[in-house]
């Protein structure tokens, strides 16, 4: 919730959105699993804080001397309790039950996510608070990596009730969950929710309010393809941008860069301004809070989506959408969607069908009941969860 990305703060939005429609006295109590804020920083704890940057200095040195997975494995998760142990402890030792609201949290490839689960799980455990991972993704599994391995044995912990995933169910039940009393199944992301959680601006979204054709093109650090495993080089991506908005201009669209509010992202298109001579007007300042950004994809006829989130929330909006697939959480988006056919991956950036999308505009609509069924079955599961949740004595 601190970091920019507002594709983010949409998944906790929905989340308590669908938590409150079904019980209004709920009291809920936000958990940011990487804190930026710097009210928990003060007084003791900024020794751990402090603590925690050191080790992240000497990571490599030491792990250049300690070698081996194992060894890299105990000071990565050494480094994590350090930091936010305490503040996990603290968050969760009133709790009736925890929700994980969403994202890709079943992964350890990249950005931390295992040992963050593991101390959130362990500390639930200890305390025998029920667990719910609602709408999360997988990515990935190994059966030799000590990371996967601690991760899916801290998942498959007695107090973990309910596993519900908007992408790779199949790794899920195969792979990870061994602990036949956990629920599993596939839903959809909770974003999907969105016309229903009064954000939309009146007059903002719906076809029949649009006027003109403007287009939105969705930034993306040029360099996400190859983190999450892609062949294609940043700097091709970077011309794949510039080709496209070449194509954009030769075809006289009206079209706006646009962020889902990452600095990395924003900072790409004021590059392409400047080196392109666009006009200042032509990347749309960055969004800060997720209605901002809501009412933003709203305003477009059709958009480009490069950040997950962009795409999701036209497709929960009904605005029509063409997208990059830089991830496999991508892929199964766009096949549980129905949407492949309008998603483009690193072997199909062909600038000119790209770009004819975008003008003509001419797109069938989404399968909307798929999409209801998708819903339905977060709702379900998430209110099932909590329905099973001891009430206290008052």
């Amino acid at each position: 919730m601190t970091n920019e990305n507002v594709g983010d703060y949409l998944l906790v939005e929905a989340s308590k959105y669908l938590l409150r429609t079904h019980d209004p006295d709920i009291v809920l109590v936000d958990i940011d699993v990487d804190p930026k804020n710097d009210s928990i920083r003060s007084g003791m704890r900024r020794l751990n804080y402090r603590a925690a940057a050191v080790m992240k200095v000497f990571q490599r040195p030491v792990l250049s001397v300690l070698r081996g997975q194992r060894a890299a494995y105990h000071y990565n998760r050494l480094y994590w309790r350090t930091k936010l142990g305490w503040y996990f402890k603290d968050r969760i030792k009133d709790l009736d039950a925890i929700v994980f609201t969403g994202g890709g949290f079943i992964k350890f490839k990249t950005q931390g996510l295992n040992y963050i689960d593991e101390l959130i799980l362990e500390t639930a455990r200890m305390r025998d608070i029920p667990v719910m991972m609602n709408a999360v993704g997988v990515e990935g599994y190994s059966e030799t990596d000590i990371r996967c391995q601690r991760l899916k044995k801290a998942l498959n912990s007695d107090n973990v009730r309910v596993i519900t995933t908007r992408d790779d169910i199949d790794t899920l039940d195969a792979h990870y969950i061994t602990n036949p009393r956990i629920v599993t199944e596939r839903v959809g992301d909770p974003v999907f929710w969105l016309r229903e959680m009064e954000i939309l601006e009146e007059n903002v979204g719906g076809q029949a309010e649009r006027t003109g054709h403007r287009i939105g093109i969705n930034l993306i650090n040029p360099q996400n393809f190859s983190v999450y495993g892609g062949h294609i080089s940043p700097d091709a991506i970077v011309n794949f941008y510039r080709n496209l908005i070449e194509e954009l201009q030769r075809l006289d669209a009206d079209f706006v860069l646009f962020s889902n509010g990452m600095t990395v992202d924003q900072t790409f298109g004021q590059s392409l301004v400047s080196s392109m001579n666009l006009r200042s007007d032509q990347l749309v300042h960055r969004p800060a809070t997720s209605a901002e950004f809501v009412n933003l994809v709203a305003g477009f006829d059709i958009i480009l989506s490069a950040r997950m989130h962009a795409g999701i929330t036209a497709y929960a909006i009904d605005v029509p959408v063409v997208g990059l697939i830089w991830g496999e959480k991508l892929q199964f988006l766009t096949e549980i969607t129905g949407l492949r056919d309008r998603y483009f991956d690193e072997h199909e950036l062909d600038v000119a069908k790209i770009a004819r999308m975008l003008v003509s505009n001419d797109l069938p609509a989404p399968d909307s009941e798929l999409r209801s069924e998708l819903r339905e079955r977060t709702r379900r599961q998430l209110t099932a969860f909590v329905e099973s949740v001891p009430r206290r004595k008052t």
